[in-house]
């Protein structure tokens, strides 16, 4: 019963870690956005900053499957 309910708060932490690192790189891509237009120069400059997003996405996503896998095979032992 307690591994059950280990798992579930480990599951927990690491969706509220998830939560907030794509909240992060939303914010990042916000502020450039308002940047960019508080400048007056519209959405083509953030085309230059794409591939850091998707990088930064990318990086997050990556990180999340990975400790998923973890979590999945640690609660099988």
């Amino acid at each position: 019963m307690t591994r059950s309910k280990d798992a579930q708060a480990k599951l927990r932490a690491l969706m509220k870690r998830a939560l907030i690192a794509y909240s992060g790189a939303v914010g990042i891509v916000v502020f450039a956005l308002a940047i960019s237009i508080g400048h007056g120069a519209g959405l083509k400059p953030l085309l230059i900053l794409m591939p850091l997003f998707f990088i930064l996405f990318g990086g997050v996503t990556y990180q999340l499957i990975k400790e998923l896998r973890e979590l999945k095979k640690n609660k099988g032992e």
